[in-house]
Formats: structure tokens, C-alpha cells, sequence
């Protein structure tokens, strides 16, 4: 694969995990406006960015042709998320009170980094 398509490759995962996380904060504000479920801004934007930085991590590795490697940096992204997760649940109160609508948001962060992931190694073969 050519230098340029790679570029063009992270581009558009950029692109797309950005549109699907605005997706998402509005979605939240949707169901806050329509008093189903108040959740707190600080986790979510907390979870984004820890998505953010695992997908521009392995995104930056795709680059540069690293072959086997994007694999174990989602692995240890993964168990930082879950322990990041942990944390949250013991030291928030609000993620206590809403700790299913959150955990949604976790597992699609989640789906989200595995679906580019499985993308990114498919095009590195």
C-alpha cells in the first residue's frame, strides 16, 4: 500500500470515529433533553478521549507499517479502558447511579475501536 493511501486510510477512520462519537454526544443530550436518562459529560468525553488516543495510536502504527503490533496495542488500550472504567465506578457517584447507560457507551466505544482495528489488519495483510 502506497504512503498516500495510508494517509487517506487513517484520514477517514479519523473522520468516521469523529462523526460517530458526535453521533453519540448527541444522542446523549437527546435523552437528557427528553429527561429519559441524565448522564455526565465528564465520563463521556473521558471515554472519547481514551478512544481517541487508542485509534490515533494505532492508526499512527498502520502508518508506518508495524505489523504486528496494532494488535497488542489495542489489547493493552482494552484492559487501560477497563481499569479506567473501574476507577470511574468507585470514585463516581453519578456513574454509580446511571452504571448500565454507561456501560453501553463503553461497549460502543469498544465495538467501535474493534470493528477499525479489524479494518486496519485486514488492509495490512
Amino acid at each position: 500500500m502506497q504512503p498516500m493511501e495510508k494517509f487517506l486510510v487513517v484520514l477517514k477512520g479519523l473522520g468516521l470515529f469523529l462523526v460517530l462519537s458526535a453521533l453519540l454526544f448527541i444522542a446523549q443530550w437527546q435523552l437528557a433533553e427528553n429527561n429519559v436518562v441524565i448522564l455526565s459529560y465528564k465520563i463521556h468525553i473521558l471515554m472519547f478521549f481514551i478512544t481517541l488516543i487508542c485509534l490515533l495510536t494505532i492508526l499512527v502504527v498502520f502508518a508506518l507499517e508495524k505489523k504486528n503490533v496494532i494488535g497488542f496495542i489495542f489489547l493493552g488500550f482494552v484492559v487501560f479502558k477497563f481499569f479506567a472504567m473501574g476507577y470511574i465506578a468507585v470514585f463516581q457517584k453519578d456513574f454509580r447511579l446511571n452504571i448500565v447507560p454507561y456501560f453501553i457507551l463503553y461497549w460502543v466505544y469498544l465495538l467501535i475501536e474493534v470493528v477499525f482495528v479489524l479494518k486496519l489488519v485486514k488492509k495490512q495483510d
